[in-house]
Order: C-alpha cells, then sequence, then structure tokens
C-alpha cells in the first residue's frame, strides 16, 4: 500500500543592499497540493526550517545556508540524497523583489548512491538512506550559496520544496565477503536436496562465519541502504 504524506514546503526572505540581512526566519507550510481541508488535522510528518549563518553579509562574503528537518512522532527512513546532503537543496527556487525566479549558474546536485546487497533473501537493489528519528532534528547546509547564484543589491526569496519518499526497511551495509556468503544462504535456504536438519546446520555455520567477519570489521561504515521495493510513500 502506498501512503500520501503532505507536501513540504519552506521560504525564507532576505535582503542585498550592498550587504546581506536576513528579514524573516521562516515561513513553513506543510500542505498537500489541491487537496480539500479536513476538520481533524493530520499528524505532522516532518517540518522545514531555512536560516541565514549570520544577518549580515559583505558583497564577496560567501552566504552560508542552513536546514533544518524536524520529525513528527514517526520514525522515517528517507534517501540520503533528499535529507542527508546538499541533496536537499536541489528543490531550491530563488525568487528577486519582482517574483522572477533566478537562474542559476548550475544546478545544486547530488549523486543517489546505490548498491546491491541481500534482502529478504534475494538480492535488492538499493539506496543509501538516513534515519530520522522521532521527534528529532537533522540539519543539513549549503556551504556558498554564491557558488550557485549571483547577487546583486535587492530583496530576495528562497523556496525549498521537498518531496521526502519513505521507506519501510533498511539494511545495513554489507562488504562483498558477506553478500556472498548471505547469496550461499538463500541457495542453502532454497534447496530440494538438502533435509531440513542439514539445512539448519549449514545456516547456522554461515550465520557464524558473518558474524566473524562483522567483529572483524570495526571501521566498517555505518551507512545504512533502503531496498527500493520497500518504498510507502513520497512527503
Amino acid at each position: 500500500m502506498i501512503h500520501r504524506f503532505p507536501t513540504l514546503v519552506v521560504i525564507l526572505s532576505f535582503c542585498i543592499v550592498g550587504c546581506l540581512t536576513e528579514k524573516s526566519e521562516k515561513i513553513l507550510e506543510t500542505a498537500e497540493a489541491n487537496t480539500p481541508q479536513v476538520e481533524e488535522a493530520k499528524p505532522i510528518v516532518a517540518g522545514l526550517s531555512l536560516s541565514l549563518a549570520k544577518p549580515n553579509y559583505q558583497p564577496t562574503e560567501p552566504i552560508h545556508l542552513n536546514m533544518t528537518i524536524k520529525t513528527g512522532k514517526f520514525d522515517l527512513l528517507a534517501p540520503y540524497v533528499t535529507a542527508g546532503g546538499t541533496g536537499a537543496f536541489t528543490k531550491l527556487v530563488v525568487k528577486n523583489e519582482a517574483g522572477e525566479t533566478i537562474k542559476p549558474k548550475h544546478p545544486i546536485t547530488m549523486a543517489n548512491e546505490s548498491k546491491t546487497l541481500i534482502w529478504k533473501g534475494k538480492e535488492a537493489r538499493c539506496i543509501r538512506g538516513i534515519k530520522l528519528g522521532a521527534k528529532t532534528e537533522c540539519q543539513v547546509a549549503l556551504d556558498n550559496l554564491r557558488t550557485y547564484y549571483d547577487f546583486t543589491s535587492g530583496v530576495y526569496t528562497l523556496q525549498v520544496l521537498m518531496s521526502l519518499k519513505i521507506y519501510r526497511d533498511f539494511l545495513e551495509d554489507q562488504s562483498l565477503q558477506i553478500v556472498e556468503i548471505e547469496r550461499e544462504i538463500a541457495e542453502v535456504q532454497g534447496s530440494k536436496k538438502l533435509p531440513t536438519d542439514a539445512k539448519q546446520e549449514v545456516t547456522t555455520r554461515l550465520r557464524e562465519e558473518i558474524e566473524y567477519i562483522q567483529s572483524q570489521e570495526k571501521e566498517r561504515s555505518d551507512r545504512i541502504y533502503l531496498p527500493l521495493d520497500s518504498y510507502r510513500g513520497s512527503t
């Protein structure tokens, strides 16, 4: 079943008159487009806020932009490319005081890291994910907005829209050796020639091998990956 979540929108206004001054911290909306209002308020999945690193900037100073993602009462599993790095700013829109959209010098992008892991006994295509715990805050930053936009004196509005895809399951990062052992376990479990007790014995031995490998990988990455087939829906 695919669930629908509200679209997250955040707006931040600032002005440049020889310097950059933050006029309003944020205007936050969490509303589903073209959806009639209902009497009973829906639980907030997540909220966004934008902030500038400082209120005033010299014309050539870097403009450090921060985004905070604040979750509601649910734990969320989301793509890292959306909520864990500069990819959170891919849908940034900059407008001048006339309401005209300012085109970036080059788009804000981030690679979506993927790999094939073993999930439910089968190979599954996965993308790098991030855990957003209930009622917590996750912060991401854009080091310098001037890298992507040219600003002159005037008033500007920043708007970020985020469609946050939510997944049910996650996998811890697996070494190639562990992936191969997991494949072997899947083959053993699916074998019609081996008796049940033999399957159990072999599986137990292979699981012990995995545990030993994991114990030796003390510096193993703590990255998690989301099976694409565990997709639930989007905010």
